[in-house]
């Protein structure tokens, strides 16, 4: 399933009992830990315009009116509903106006269903205004290694089974799994893993993104490899999580990126 934090009426009541429950905040990506958006300056919170500024995917900056995030977190919505906030470690921020959003692209080959091609990107009106808290993110040229060590960040949900996202910040740090040993475990599910996806989790399982996670950065040594995409639930060992690969990618990127910068 795509990590994506479903848009329901239980969805946006899990948010609001969150925000009403900050004395004991729960991890996000499942085996991680608090961290500070200085460390993680390019990960953004996209969010969706309702009563409040909803958190419904991560994403990463890669100039000041450029976005980069998942197909799946923008396909089918519009752009004047969608706000960009940066440089915050917490999405508990009711009062938080965000960035108003110009247009969101999606990669035209991107399938719902296989999960190709599930790389996006959204141009702000206006550019965001770098500082410790805000920074671009360099990508990736090439394909990292299998077993090298990569962080996931985002306010993504604990477990499966949790119905409220986290209030603030968390980070957790995984390892490149190689992509034939994960398409090998993915195929017992009938899932194909193709050249432009990558995988990263632990052994054991226990460390993984989750919903709420979606579209947001893996990198390695500060560079960008990786969109959080989808996987067999979250943290199940032998079930890594699968991202768009930056590297494959890349052209595309520069390619739409290009008029806005």
């Amino acid at each position: 399933m795509s990590r994506r934090l479903c848009l329901s009426l239980v969805g946006i009541l899990s948010v609001l009992v969150a925000l009403s429950q900050t004395a004991s905040i729960q991890p996000l990506v499942i085996g991680g830990s608090e961290a500070d958006i200085s460390d993680y300056p390019y990960q953004v919170s996209v969010r969706l315009e309702t009563y409040m500024l909803l958190h419904i995917c991560g994403g990463s900056i890669y100039a000041p009116n450029v976005v980069l995030t998942a197909a799946h977190c923008i396909k089918g919505r519009y752009a004047s509903y969608i706000r960009i906030v940066a440089g915050k470690n917490s999405i508990a921020d009711l009062e938080e106006m965000g960035v108003k959003v110009s247009k969101l692209i999606y990669h035209t080959g991107y399938n719902k269903k296989s999960h190709v091609n599930d790389i996006g990107m959204i141009i702000t009106r206006e550019p965001l205004a770098y500082s410790a808290q805000v920074q671009p993110i360099a990508l990736a040229l090439d394909s990292p290694v299998a077993g090298a060590h990569a962080v996931v960040s985002g306010w993504g949900k604990r477990t499966e089974e949790d119905t409220a996202l986290p209030a603030m910040l968390r980070a957790v740090h995984l390892n490149i799994v190689d992509r034939s040993v994960c398409g090998a475990q993915y195929l017992t599910k009938d899932y194909t893993i193709t050249d432009e996806m990558l995988c990263a989790g632990s052994e054991d399982g226990g460390r993984d993104a989750c919903d709420g996670d979606s579209g947001g950065p893996l990198a390695v040594d500060g560079v960008l490899v990786g969109i959080v995409s989808w996987g067999v639930g979250c943290g199940r060992e032998g079930f890594p999580g699968v991202y768009a690969s930056v590297a494959h990618h890349s052209a595309w990127i520069e390619e739409q990126a290009e008029p806005y910068l």
